[in-house]
Formats: C-alpha cells, sequence, structure tokens
C-alpha cells in the first residue's frame, strides 16, 4: 500500500478555512507575568472542560507575549466580551505593548485584571499545562465569576459580529 503525503499548504488553508467557519465567542484572557504586569490576548480556543471540578481549557501561542504569564502564572482571568467591544479584541490581538492602558479594566480576585463591562468573567487557578505544536493547553480551575445579560461579541469567518439575539423571539 503506497502512503501519499498531504501537501503541508493545502492541508494548512483547508484547516484555517474550515475552522473559519466554526462561530466562537470572543474573549480576552489576562494574567500576570512572571515581573507581575499584567498580560492578555485575545483568543476564541476557549471552552468548558469539566463540572467537577468546573474547569475551562484554554489554548495559548507559544509565540504570544502573555504565554509566559498564562502557562506559568498560578491564576488567569477569561473575559468573554460583549457585542460592542471588537475594539477591545482588536486591541488584545495586536502586538501593542500598552494594551492595558486602552481599555477600561478593574483588579479582580489574585489580582487579575478584568475588562470593565464584559459579558461574563471567571477567575481560574491553573491546573495543568501542556504544549503541544506552536501552542500550549492550559486547564484552569474556576473559583469564581460574574454573568451579565448582553449580547455576546462573535468570531465567525475571520472577523467580528454581532450575534443576531433570539432570546425574545
Amino acid at each position: 500500500m503506497n502512503s501519499v503525503r498531504p501537501d503541508p499548504t493545502r492541508t494548512l488553508e483547508a484547516f484555517k478555512g474550515v475552522m473559519s467557519t466554526l462561530a466562537s465567542g470572543v474573549a480576552v484572557v489576562t494574567g500576570l507575568d512572571p515581573s507581575s504586569r499584567p498580560c492578555g490576548l485575545t483568543m476564541t480556543s476557549i471552552a468548558s472542560y469539566s463540572a467537577d471540578p468546573p474547569s475551562i481549557i484554554i489554548c495559548v501561542d507559544t509565540l504570544s507575549y502573555s504565554y509566559r504569564g498564562l502557562t506559568q502564572g498560578e491564576y488567569f482571568a477569561m473575559n468573554l466580551l460583549t457585542a460592542d467591544q471588537a475594539n477591545i479584541a482588536e486591541l488584545f490581538a495586536s502586538k501593542a505593548e500598552d494594551k492595558f492602558q486602552q481599555c477600561q479594566c478593574v483588579v479582580g480576585a489574585k489580582g487579575l485584571p478584568l475588562i470593565q463591562d464584559a459579558l461574563a468573567s471567571l477567575i481560574c487557578q491553573r491546573s495543568f499545562t501542556a504544549t503541544h505544536g506552536d501552542h500550549a493547553v492550559v486547564i484552569g480551575d474556576v473559583i469564581d465569576g460574574t454573568v451579565t445579560d448582553r449580547d455576546p461579541l462573535v468570531h465567525w469567518r475571520r472577523s467580528f459580529h454581532r450575534m443576531t439575539d433570539t432570546r425574545d423571539r
């Protein structure tokens, strides 16, 4: 039997195209780097992991400025953004060094920066980290959280969107 090697460029483009069709909530994950300075980045690779104990999973690019803070710090916060916070998502997706001076944050539990007026926030204690490929998988056990009744920001087809609210229909 002959094995056919896939074309890496074609495989990557197929992967990116397919994954862009998966609508996801948008979050800014924040933490404190080894010098206790705030760090954070925009991500859509977040999911609930377990109900016992309540935990979430995040995936962090190993080349990100926030990598060390989120993979080595004891705690991190996940801030789900509202439909009117696309500018914050874009800010934390950028390479800007003064992200926290360009948005409104409050200090949450464990001294973590929380995005003001976020849709929801979770404070997590890092419980597991593993690296695979160009990302680290981080599992955090939830120790606190808040939620509001606003519409979420959604990432779909490589851009941010407002989700049509269907709660009243």
